[in-house]
């Protein structure tokens, strides 16, 4: 076992460690994290390339006093204005002192995944504040708290905006917004995306204010993952979450991402295998280096996981009656996937078989690059056809930044010589995915 997280010390930290887990995936999520033996640095840590997310949680209960301002104000301090203390007192202490930051509350077990140079990092500060549904319910007839950042320190009741003492903006989710955000934008590169567009209008100064964050939320999604970008002062539509989720198109769309799930699954099955040691070859990786090939897989999109995944699940039923090798779409612009899907083999004769298929996925990746000279990375995936009975993966991982002229002459000299990747020689599959199957409100994909 490389290394053993915590799992949340309350039941609220446990709820956030888990929610997290599945959406940013185990490599890059670590809940309780300690600075000092028994000195907690923060609730939980995202650590993605150069994104740092640092969360804190705070559950308070919501006073019952008749003066309803003070009830506010008391909880405001505990859930909001504490939480963001905490997050840049984290900030500082890991920007200052990267390699004293441990697992567990000993400090025996260190960060194991390697942080970015402060200099390139950015830090998204997220605030858990839970208890104040209720309150919220009875007066603002929604169990949420508004969002308005022209309100300083909590100065409007059941309303957050800017907090004074913070260095960034501070997103904070309640009871009623976190679970819903977290499943919606299930990816890291979703939900920092989601951060920094909703960043960018908090300091805008024409967004006025939302009555509820799932109100900000489905404008983002339902708008091709975009705010407005206006030139006078608006305001969201009220209850838009409670439109666009009931939406046809939308729920189709959610519908067809069930099979994007097939890639995190992949990506957790064979991080699984690493941290417990129990891979075939690459154990002897450390994190940090493992992590590179396993977050370009994490980097992509829900979307580009949903045209991945049926683009690989396609081939894997098809190679049954023979292999296929195939070119895959990344929604990062430097990054090429090469699939190879071997017809398989009986058991006596699978060791042999997985060693041509592994030999012919490095050749074709090789190949990749002259076919597309301008990708960095190339990334081979092995696998067997669907009911083959082997149950095999292999990984390869090229970074080709260095590559020298006769390097890139030898990939051209295989490609020729193998036909692999050749106009002519190559049959080219024409693929359409729509995000909301049906919508106006949608990207598309054509390949």
């Amino acid at each position: 076992m490389k290394f053993v997280k915590a799992g949340g010390l309350t039941d609220s930290e446990k709820v956030l460690a888990d929610l997290c887990n599945v959406s940013f995936l185990q490599l890059w999520t670590y809940p309780n994290l300690f600075s000092k033996p028994g000195k907690e640095l923060c609730d939980l840590l995202v650590v993605f390339g150069n994104d740092m997310i640092v969360f804190s949680d705070k559950n308070c209960a919501y006073g019952v006093a008749e003066d309803a301002e003070l009830n506010w104000k008391r909880w405001y301090k505990k859930s909001v204005a504490h939480s963001a203390a905490q997050i840049e007192n984290a900030i500082t202490w890991i920007t200052e002192r990267p390699n004293e930051i441990y697992l567990d509350a000993k400090c025996s077990q260190e960060l194991p995944i390697a942080l970015p140079d402060p200099r390139k990092a950015t830090f998204h500060r997220i605030c858990v504040a839970l208890g104040a549904s209720g309150p919220a319910q009875k007066l603002l007839g929604r169990p949420s708290l508004r969002v308005e950042p022209g309100v300083k320190d909590g100065k409007k009741q059941l309303t957050v905006g800017r907090l004074s003492h913070a260095r960034g903006w501070v997103h904070v989710f309640d009871q009623e917004s976190l679970p819903l955000v977290l499943k919606q934008l299930s990816t890291a590169p979703d939900f920092v995306a989601y951060l920094n567009a909703r960043s960018e209008i908090l300091a805008d100064g024409m967004f006025v204010s939302a009555e509820a964050e799932t109100d900000l939320l489905a404008r983002y999604l339902w708008h091709n993952r975009s705010f407005p970008n206006a030139t006078e002062r608006y305001v969201i539509e009220p209850n838009l979450w409670e439109k666009v989720s009931v939406d046809k198109s939308f729920r189709a769309g959610q519908k067809e991402d069930e099979v994007s799930y097939f890639w995190d699954h992949l990506i957790e099955r064979v991080t699984g295998h690493f941290i417990n040691g129990t891979l075939e070859t690459g154990n002897e990786l450390l994190v940090s280096e493992y992590e590179i090939m396993a977050r370009i897989f994490a980097g992509e999109t829900r979307f580009s996981r949903r045209v991945l995944s049926k683009l690989i699940l396609d081939r894997a039923h098809r190679a049954r009656d023979g292999a296929i090798g195939s070119l895959l779409p990344s929604c990062q612009g430097d990054v090429n996937y090469v699939l190879y899907v071997g017809k398989g083999a009986s058991r006596p004769e699978y060791d042999a078989y997985r060693k041509e298929r592994a030999m012919v996925l490095q050749t074709r990746c090789i190949a990749a690059k002259a076919a597309l000279p301008e990708k960095r990375f190339i990334v081979g995936i092995g696998m067997d056809a669907a009911g083959s009975g082997g149950g095999s993966e292999d990984f390869v991982l090229m970074d080709t930044l260095t590559w020298s002229d006769e390097a890139l002459i030898k990939a051209e000299a295989i490609r020729k010589e193998l036909g692999y990747f050749i106009e002519g020689q190559a049959s080219m599959a024409h693929f359409v995915e729509y995000e909301y199957p049906g919508s106006e409100h949608s990207v598309d994909y054509r390949a």
